[in-house]
């Protein structure tokens, strides 16, 4: 098995190495002792045995007891390779700090400085009773023998700074990794929320704010809207019967919020110490985002949680004015189109039906007076106004609808994506439809849209796919969506317990949000190197009568 290694582990290599080089050079110069037979043989056993434990501390670093046991076993080695070559002039008395370099730098601090004083304790006891001379007193040989006492001591404890800046180092990116995954996720479902769901946008932020700051208890309050409805009020961690009295207390204060500007801190009877952040969009004040603090927590966990509310605050005022202006637009393009297309019959098919009826109130009038030929030659005038306008009404109908017209459809917008992510990941994607998409409304078009990128798009990074096969079914009064892959898979017990600190499931909740959010139902089935598979089925309707 090919084991990655990082730059710590090079240099520990490298030193180990590199020790063993000088240590043994020394070993052979030194005229006293062993002869060269016996110093040669043993030289080479301790550079198997170094190169046994290096491959024995890569593959052990993930079990702490298996790598407490070589690095014991190893020290008691060169301890006695020490005592026997030597004693205190020994060249591999220094030696030793190899396995208290791992030590250091994987193991616990009291392992480690219980490892060091043992070595020392033992290598001066033997060397004190087998190698002093005659006039040597314990405090002089003790003096003596102190700087390698020290030098040990002043490695290990370099070390174990060196590794605990690692540590925090880690930490810190996998934080900030699983926050980048909970802001795409957030994203992901404000993108596709329908208006039903964005009347509950609260819920989502107060959700992820709760998974930002590893808090369990935060609150989003709107404030009113003269403009319009607000979104809900909504809260997470607190009991139902606590929220009322708890949006209460917080209205009581909505002058003093419309004036913050900055985070605060503020105690709430029964509902304890609140860190609270106004959200502004840039006409009005909105509403405040708050969590509640922990009574352990100090001063750097606090202005870690200031970074994450001031962030979602930024985050909902831009999605909040997002929306607003979204509907805005949509107003104004149907009030456009409405004038267009009022303008367009004015001007053609309005004119033309004027003339057929005035055409036909005349020939009412004058037929008796007419002669057939006459009367024939008025008939043909208004077949052929009657007609003229069927084709210009036809025109302006196909110049609606980009299905008659030949423009972009959704449906062909979907087999383009399709079609370019293939290309692009060089994996084979069948898409099979059956039925039409034209009567289809837009908050189908782009959830759909979205659960087909997302699954597709999984399939080829995490589940290292090479065939996805989509098949979707529309009909009036239901769709169904089924997306296959042979993938890898994983499993699926795991992803719905703990997907957002391991499995990196984020996508398929969203997916499963969006469904729910169409009232529709979502199944996923997925077993190691068995690949997955996504059924999902939507009543056509359900969402309109939610928003009725």
């Amino acid at each position: 098995m090919n084991i990655k290694l990082s730059a710590e582990d090079r240099m520990i290599t490298f030193f180990r190495y590199f020790s063993l080089f000088l240590t043994s050079l020394m070993f052979l110069i030194t005229r006293t002792g062993l002869s060269l037979f016996y110093k040669i043989p043993i030289i080479i056993v301790l550079a198997l045995l170094a190169h046994a434990f290096t491959i024995s501390f890569r593959s052990l670093r993930h079990r702490p007891h298996a790598v407490m046991a070589s690095v014991s076993i190893e020290m008691s080695l060169i301890l006695l390779l020490a005592i026997c070559t030597g004693g205190y002039n020994s060249p591999f008395k220094l030696y030793s700090l190899n396995p208290i370099l791992i030590a250091a730098g994987s193991l616990s601090f009291y392992f480690c400085w219980s490892l060091l004083a043992g070595y020392f304790a033992i290598f001066f006891g033997f060397c004190y009773f087998f190698y002093k001379s005659a006039e040597d007193t314990f405090a002089s040989v003790l003096l003596e023998n102190g700087n390698l006492f020290l030098a040990l001591a002043l490695t290990v404890t370099f070390m174990q700074l060196l590794s605990r800046f690692r540590r925090q180092r880690e930490e810190a990116n996998a934080r900030t990794d699983e926050m980048l995954e909970h802001i795409k996720s957030l994203y992901h479902i404000v993108e596709t929320s329908s208006e039903h769901d964005f009347m509950n946008i609260g819920q989502v932020i107060t959700d992820y704010a709760v998974k930002l700051t590893k808090l369990n208890k935060a609150l989003f309050w709107f404030a009113g809207n003269t403009g319009g409805p607000s979104p809900v009020s909504r809260q997470t961690g607190w009991l139902p019967e606590e929220e009322d009295k708890l949006f209460g207390e917080l209205k009581k204060h909505e002058t003093e919020w419309r004036r913050l500007k900055e985070p605060i801190f503020k105690s709430f009877p029964g509902f304890g110490d609140l860190l609270l952040m106004p959200v502004r969009m840039s006409t009005r004040f909105v509403g405040v985002i708050g969590v509640k603090l922990e009574a352990h927590e100090g001063l750097e966990g606090r202005r870690w949680y200031i970074q994450q509310l001031m962030f979602l605050a930024e985050l909902s005022a831009i999605t909040l004015e997002r929306h607003e202006l979204s509907v805005t637009e949509n107003r104004l393009i149907v009030t456009n189109e409405q004038n267009r297309i009022a303008d367009e019959m004015h001007d053609s098919v309005s004119q033309s039906l004027f003339g057929i009826v005035y055409a036909a109130h005349s020939l009412k009038q004058s037929c008796r007076k007419m002669t057939p030929s006459q009367l024939e030659e008025q008939i043909e005038l208004i077949h052929d106004s009657a007609t003229k306008a069927a084709k210009e009404l036809r025109i302006t109908i196909y110049s609606l609808s980009s299905k008659k017209s030949g423009g972009p459809t959704w449906l062909g917008m979907v087999r383009s994506h399709l079609k370019s992510l293939s290309r692009l990941n060089d994996v084979e994607i069948d898409f099979k439809v059956k039925g039409d998409d034209f009567s289809l409304p837009y908050t189908y078009h782009k959830a759909l849209f979205r659960i087909i990128s997302e699954a597709t798009g999984n399939a080829i990074r995490h589940g290292a796919a090479h065939k996805v096969e989509v098949e979707l079914t529309l009909k009036p009064r239901w769709i169904g969506l089924a997306i296959r892959d042979d993938g890898v898979g994983f499993d699926t017990d795991l992803l719905w317990t703990h997907s957002e600190e391991s499995t990196g499931g984020l996508g398929m909740k969203n997916m499963q949000h969006l469904t729910r959010s169409l009232g529709g139902d979502f199944q996923l089935s997925s077993n190691e190197n068995a690949g997955t598979q996504i059924l999902i089925s939507i009543p056509v309707g359900v969402i309109e009568l939610k928003n009725a």
